[in-house]
């Protein structure tokens, strides 16, 4: 009896360290710059279309740190983020309108984050499109990266890893606003 609780201990702790532990990225927190930028740049409002992976895309439905995972806190993956997060900066902007005419939509392509040891990086690179009136207006992929302070030990690394998350969608964000094509389509 004693060797069969031992054993099913055992099997249970290398399951829990098998798979590792699940975290959920922080809810986006809009910039006070891309809101500004938005609203100073643009005249036209716009809504949220579809958002989607694109198949077999890193870190589609969640990123991977340091043998754990990170799933996004938005929809079931990490499309349904980078759309709240665009609809939020637009919201603030007084940009959005979910009857309007124009309509953004995105494909995320890539999203990762590495919690080196020293340095922790992350990017996320999506396509995004823009259409009014049944023809496109915008039509290209952005990337934003971002780079902070990582550490040796896990217990420090992945939160930092986790909290620096939100930034690399900014940074996204915050390329597409600078481009004069976007802004263009916004008018």
């Amino acid at each position: 009896m004693t060797s069969r609780l031992s054993l099913g201990a055992a099997l249970l702790g290398v399951l829990v360290l098998a798979t590792g532990c699940a975290i959920q990225a922080p809810p986006y927190q809009p910039s006070i710059n891309n809101v500004s930028h938005l609203k100073r740049e643009t005249t036209q409002s716009a809504r949220i279309g579809t958002f989607a992976v694109q198949p077999g895309a890193l870190g589609g439905v969640s990123v991977s740190i340091r043998g754990g995972s990170m799933n996004s806190p938005v929809g079931g993956h990490y499309a349904d983020y980078l759309a709240l997060a665009l609809q939020r900066d637009l919201q603030l902007a007084q940009r959005f309108d979910p009857q309007a005419a124009t309509f953004i939509e995105g494909t995320l392509l890539s999203n990762d984050v590495d919690a080196a040891i020293g340095r922790g990086t992350g990017h996320m690179e999506a396509r995004f499109v823009v259409s009014r009136d049944g023809r496109v207006r915008f039509d290209k992929v952005k990337r934003g990266t971002h780079d902070w302070e990582s550490s040796f030990a896990a217990m420090v690394a992945v939160p930092a890893a986790q909290q620096a998350y939100p930034q690399i969608v900014q940074n996204l964000l915050s390329s597409l606003f600078a481009d004069p094509d976007f802004l263009s389509a916004l008018q």
